[in-house]
């Protein structure tokens, strides 16, 4: 696995407990979203070296951010 596969799994299992939801259903949505590649590989270098709690608000607006896409 690499540093940021390892990474990810932490953050997700994080992010899950943060917003008390199971992380098979974190995890589908980020992957229904098209968040996942994203999250995993071009966020790691910015996620793993800030406090965890910026990387869960960055998550959340850009889950809102692709729904409100989505929507319109």
């Amino acid at each position: 696995m690499t540093p940021e596969q390892d990474f990810f799994i932490y953050l997700l299992e994080s992010y899950s407990r943060y917003k008390d939801l199971p992380t098979s259903f974190v995890l589908q949505e980020l992957d229904d979203l098209e968040l996942t590649n994203l999250i995993c590989n071009d966020m790691y270098w910015r996620y793993h070296t800030e406090a965890i709690e910026n990387a869960f608000e960055d998550i959340d607006k850009l889950i809102e951010e692709k729904k409100n896409k989505i929507k319109h």
